[in-house]
């Protein structure tokens, strides 16, 4: 989902590798209609269960590094924790605030979330989107749609019919790829900061 790529197609574009050769090589790409969604003209992009996604992200220059991101369907939170990092970003999308936590300084950065791209669970993403076919990526089917950014270069997305993004390609350069994929239920605590965190208001 784009939302949730804060860092991964957020470092492309907002969610959010390895050896993606490309989503659209990679999945079986077939240019034939399904019947069942012939009516589909957008992809759902949140969520609409509980999830635990591991991805691999590639970053610009090539490195590639892991990133696992945790939602909660019934608070619509997000919890994203990059490789290698003592920061953590939690997201509320109903009270449209993100906060940063650094566990070096035990410090929970409060500002607000972005949402302009924001689509509740269970409705179709705007904007203009087409269908390209379907793929399959750690083990779960998606449909691979292709939007444009706010700079008219392609993206390339790889959707569940149930919300999960599980691949992008961006401009013709793979993004992110899920290697991961679980529906069990999330723990409320791990989208609130630990305690004995302070609250800092961000000057922005």
């Amino acid at each position: 989902m784009r939302m949730m790529l804060l860092r991964a197609v957020g470092t492309a574009a907002c969610l959010l590798t390895g050896a993606v050769a490309g989503v659209a090589a990679r999945a079986d790409v077939s240019s034939g209609p399904v019947q069942a969604q012939a009516q589909i003209t957008a992809p759902l992009v949140t969520p609409l269960h509980d999830a635990d996604i591991d991805y691999v992200l590639t970053e610009p220059a090539g490195q590639h590094l892991h990133q696992r991101m945790r939602w909660t369907s019934a608070l619509w939170r997000q919890r994203i924790e990059p490789e290698g990092s003592a920061t953590i970003m939690l997201t509320d999308y109903r009270s449209h605030i993100l906060m940063v936590l650094d566990g070096t300084k035990r410090t929970a950065t409060v500002m607000p979330a972005p949402g302009a791209g924001f689509a509740a669970p269970g409705t179709p993403a705007a904007g203009s989107w087409r269908r390209m076919g379907q793929g399959r990526i750690a083990g779960e089917a998606c449909t691979i749609w292709e939007s444009t950014d706010t700079d008219r270069h392609p993206t390339i997305f790889c959707y569940t019919d149930d919300g999960l993004m599980l691949g992008a390609v961006h401009d013709g350069k793979p993004v992110v790829e899920a290697v991961s994929v679980s529906r069990s239920p999330q723990p409320i605590d791990v989208f609130d900061p630990p305690p004995g965190y302070r609250r800092v208001e961000s000057p922005h």
